[in-house]
C-alpha cells in the first residue's frame, strides 16, 4: 500500500472549515421562526486511514486507507433549501494527496482527487417537480439499513478489479440500484414519483477525466487535445418508479449504458482468451429490478430486492449472459442504545457457448455470496462500541480452462467518542483475511494457487460537521 500525506491537508482543511462556518455564522437570521442560512449551510470533513497496517507477506505500512469506509477521506459542502439545495464534495484516495503527479502533466491523478459530489436542485413549479443537475448518486425508494457496517450498494454483486475482473468488490455504479449522474427529472404526484435520469457522454468523476469529458464533448475532432479513453465514453439513461404503499415502497428501476466501440478493434476477451474482434459496433449494458423496503414495523426497517445486470452486444452470432443479484438488508432497534443490521447478497450466472463477455462456454458460471453483520452499543451519551463480521466469497468456474475466485473474511471493533454537537473520533481493530484461488490456466501454467494473505491494522476515523 502507498502512505498517504495527509496530516498537513486534515489541519488545512479543519482551518479552512472554521472559515466557512464564520462565514455563515455572520449571516442575519430571516425573519423570526424560520431557519437561518446557517442551519441549512452544512460542512463536513471526513477522513479515515490506518495508523498501522501489517500483512502476512512482511509488508509494515503507516497512514494508509485500510481504515474505516476504506478509501472514504472527502471533504464536502451542501446547502438544502425548500426550493432549491446544492451539494460539492471532493473525494481522496490512496496516492499521496498532491496536485500534480511527478513525471505527469495531469492535473489531478485519476486515482488521487476524486469529485464525489457536485450538483444543483431545484423545484421551480412547488413539490411535484424536482430537477437535479451534476455529479450525483441517488438511491431514492430505499432506506440504507447500515449504520452499523461498512457495506456496499445493493445489485448485482461482480468480483474485484484486482484480480482481473470487471469491477470492484460489491457493486459498481453500472450493476446497482443507483441512478447517477448528469440530469434528472423528479415527477411526484401523491405516492407515486417517477424519476427519468439521462447522463451523456459522461466518463468518470476523477477531475481530469470530468475535464477532458467536457472538452472531447464539444470538441468531438479532438484537435483540442483533450485525452478521453474511447472505452469510456458513453451516454446512460435510467428511470425508477416508486411507489409509496402506507407500509413501505415498492420501486421498480431499469437503466442502460451505450457504448459505441471500433467492431475492428482487436482485444484480448477477459481470463487470456485468445484475440478476437468484437462481433458489434456497440455494447449496451443493461440493468434492471424490483424492491420493496418496509417501514410499518416499529424498531425494523427491511428492504428486499432483485437486481439483474445483462451485457447485450449489437450482434446475431453472440448469447447474452444474464447476472442476477438478490439482496436483503435488516436493522433492528429494539433495545435501547442497541442497533444491530446486517446485508446479505446472493448473485449468480449461468454461461454460454457464444458469451463475448466473460463467461464464455456451457460449463461456464460465476457465483458470489456476501454476508455482514454489525451492532453498535451506546454505553454513554458520548461513548459507544461497534463491532462488524464480513465475508464476500466469489469465485468463477470456466471448466476446463480453469477456476478463479476469492474469499474475504473482515472483523472490525471501534471504539467512538462523540466531542460536543459537532465532531466524532473512532479507533479500532481490523482483522482482514484474503483467500485467493486461481486453477488451470489461470495459474499461469504451473501448479494451481491456494493463496491466503493476513492483515492486521488499527484505523482510525474523525468526522466534523457543522
Amino acid at each position: 500500500m502507498k502512505k498517504k500525506s495527509v496530516a498537513l491537508f486534515v489541519a488545512l482543511v479543519i482551518a479552512g472549515g472554521g472559515g466557512v462556518c464564520n462565514f455563515a455564522q455572520t449571516d442575519k437570521k430571516f425573519e423570526e421562526g424560520t431557519p437561518s442560512i446557517q442551519d441549512k449551510l452544512k460542512f463536513e470533513l471526513e477522513f479515515n486511514a490506518s495508523i498501522l497496517s501489517a500483512n502476512s507477506d512482511g509488508d509494515v505500512d503507516s497512514m494508509t486507507d485500510a481504515g474505516f469506509n476504506e478509501d472514504e477521506t472527502k471533504i464536502g459542502i451542501s446547502y438544502e433549501g425548500e426550493l432549491w439545495g446544492a451539494s460539492a464534495a471532493l473525494k481522496f484516495g490512496n496516492e499521496n494527496i498532491r496536485f500534480f503527479s511527478p513525471g505527469s502533466e495531469e492535473m489531478f491523478p485519476s486515482d488521487a482527487l476524486t469529485l464525489d459530489e457536485l450538483y444543483g436542485w431545484i423545484k421551480p413549479f412547488g413539490e411535484h417537480f424536482k430537477f437535479t443537475g451534476g455529479v450525483f448518486d441517488n438511491t431514492d425508494g430505499l432506506a440504507d439499513y447500515t449504520d452499523d457496517i461498512d457495506d456496499f450498494e445493493m445489485g448485482a454483486f461482480m468480483p474485484p478489479e484486482d484480480e482481473g475482473f470487471f469491477s470492484e468488490p460489491g457493486t459498481a455504479i453500472g450493476n446497482n440500484y443507483s441512478l447517477a449522474n448528469g440530469l434528472m427529472t423528479d415527477l411526484i404526484f401523491g405516492p407515486l414519483t417517477l424519476q427519468l435520469n439521462l447522463s451523456p457522454n459522461y466518463s468518470g468523476k476523477s477531475a481530469s477525466d470530468l475535464f477532458n469529458g467536457f472538452i472531447a464533448y464539444f470538441d468531438p475532432s479532438g484537435a483540442s487535445g483533450a485525452v478521453v479513453d474511447t472505452n469510456q465514453r458513453y451516454f446512460r439513461v435510467g428511470g425508477r418508479l416508486i411507489f409509496d404503499a402506507g407500509v413501505g415502497n415498492f420501486s421498480a428501476l431499469f437503466k442502460t449504458y451505450q457504448w459505441p466501440t471500433n467492431a475492428e478493434q482487436n482485444l484480448e476477451i477477459a481470463f487470456g482468451m485468445p484475440p478476437t474482434t468484437r462481433p458489434g459496433p456497440k455494447e449496451n449494458y443493461h440493468t434492471f429490478g424490483a424492491y420493496f423496503d418496509l417501514t410499518a414495523i416499529e424498531n425494523l426497517g427491511l428492504s428486499l430486492g432483485y437486481t439483474g445486470f445483462l451485457p447485450v452486444l449489437d450482434a446475431d452470432d453472440v448469447d447474452n449472459v444474464l447476472y442476477s443479484g438478490i439482496d436483503l438488508r435488516l436493522t433492528w432497534t429494539g433495545i435501547e442504545g442497541l442497533s444491530l443490521s446486517t446485508h446479505n447478497n446472493i448473485s449468480f450466472a449461468k454461461g454460454s457457448e457464444k458469451d463475448w463477455f466473460i463467461l464464455r462456454g456451457d460449463d461456464a458460471s460465476f457465483f458470489s455470496l456476501y454476508n455482514a453483520v454489525g451492532a453498535t452499543k451506546e454505553i454513554t451519551e458520548r461513548f459507544s462500541v461497534n463491532a462488524e463480521i464480513m465475508n464476500i466469497l466469489t469465485k468463477y468456474d470456466f471448466g476446463d480452462p480453469g477456476e478463479l475466485g476469492h474469499d474475504n473474511f473482515a472483523v472490525t471493533t471501534k471504539f467512538i467518542a462523540k466531542v460536543g454537537e459537532n465532531a466524532e473520533f473512532n479507533v479500532g481493530l481490523s482483522l482482514d483475511i484474503l483467500n485467493s484461488i486461481k486453477k488451470g490456466q489461470f495459474a499461469g501454467g504451473g501448479d494451481d494457487i491456494d493463496d491466503t494473505v493476513t492483515t492486521f491494522s488499527i484505523p482510525v476515523g474523525i468526522i466534523i460537521s457543522f
